[in-house]
């Protein structure tokens, strides 16, 4: 298995920056994540907002984050009243090339044994999201697991939203005019 240094790793995600450009588009996407960034979007576009000139960090410790999180934008009018984010691309300035794709899912607190929770709360167990749908106190082990709904945890019922995303937002049903917080995305080399 072939290692690289650190500083070939951060090298290689600073390129990414480079490559993308300036003014570089952040797009969110419903649906399936395509099979590749060359392969055309899938689903109907939510939201697209441009990128800072400089829209990610210095890479470090073979790691690259988003510069300004939270990144703020807001819901286009082909989202209507309110579609499942799916996925989003990161791409050049005209909005056509995508360099970088990934999933996205909800901003959710680790599920917490013996926790009381309230309807439309999220949890992030066993590397899936869950939304609360019956308030409830979570059970003292385990939490949800799973697809599907009616997931029972001590009191408390959940259903499943997605798995855990490369990307996070703080509501994954994005409507029109609706503002949209990205809360955090990092890039990490591997070949460690």
């Amino acid at each position: 298995m072939i290692q690289l240094s650190v500083a070939v790793r951060n090298a290689r995600l600073d390129a990414i920056e480079t490559t993308v450009g300036v003014g570089a588009k952040l797009q969110i996407w419903s649906g399936a994540l395509p099979a590749n960034c060359a392969a055309a979007a899938t689903g109907t576009k939510l939201l697209e907002d441009t990128l800072a000139s400089d829209w990610a960090a210095a890479a470090s410790g073979g790691s690259k984050v988003l510069n300004n999180t939270p990144i703020t934008g807001s819901g286009l009018p082909a989202a209507g009243a309110g579609t499942q984010a799916g996925y989003f691309r990161i791409t050049d300035s005209s909005g056509v090339t995508c360099h970088e794709q990934g999933t996205v899912s909800v901003n959710a607190a680790a599920w917490a044994a013996g926790t009381a929770v309230v309807v439309n709360q999220y949890a992030r167990n066993g590397g899936n999201i869950y939304q609360c749908t019956t308030a409830g106190t979570t059970a003292g082990t385990g939490g949800p697991s799973g697809t599907g709904t009616g997931i029972s945890d001590g009191t408390a019922v959940w259903s499943y939203v997605s798995a855990v995303g490369d990307m996070t937002i703080d509501n994954p049903s994005i409507a029109s005019g609706q503002t949209v917080t990205v809360t955090s995305f990092s890039m990490t080399d591997g070949n460690a």
